[in-house]
């Protein structure tokens, strides 16, 4: 599609910002990042699935997914909760994503708050997604673990299968 996805790293208040616009009208690129259907079409990095075990989009609401390699992605799945702090419906989530054990007990320590900011761009919408880390040793920790090649695949895979719902609808 043409698209870049541009990511910032802000060491200093420890958060990282990835931004994309994408090809979707705003009401559906909504929907995209709040039915449970859709996110498990797109969400994680390439050669990765997602499965979305519960997602009430709503303050105070949770959302449980397991990430895991398909056959020939590399990696061990990961299983995390968000819990929504805030939802303005076509204008922005705020969840706090934490990693988990199989049994959904957080890990210490992986809580990442995160932002997803949703704007009309012309025909597209204009995605600003920010995530905060409790410490600069969290965000290198995010870094080495492929956090930034895992935001860009993720929205590029957005892009391709909502735009591929799009078309067949």
């Amino acid at each position: 599609m043409g698209r870049k996805t541009i990511v910032t790293k802000d060491r200093e208040q420890r958060k990282l910002i990835v931004e994309r616009v994408v090809s979707i009208p705003l009401k559906l690129s909504w929907q995209g990042w709040t039915k449970s259907e859709h996110i498990e079409r797109w969400w994680g990095p390439k050669n990765w699935s997602a499965t979305v075990y519960e997602m009430d989009v709503r303050p105070g609401g949770v959302w449980r997914y397991k990430l895991a390699p398909d056959a020939v992605g590399e990696g061990e799945e990961a299983f995390c909760k968000a819990t929504y702090s805030e939802v303005v419906e076509l204008s922005r989530l705020v969840f706090t994503d934490t990693f988990t054990d199989q049994n959904w007990n957080s890990v210490a320590g992986s809580d990442m708050l995160t932002s997803v900011a949703f704007e009309e761009d012309g025909d597209g919408t204009r995605l600003s997604i920010i995530t905060h880390f409790a410490s600069a040793k969290e965000l290198e920790a995010a870094e080495v673990m492929g956090m930034v090649e895992g935001y860009t695949d993720t929205l590029e895979r957005f892009e391709d299968e909502i735009s591929l719902y799009i078309k067949g609808q």
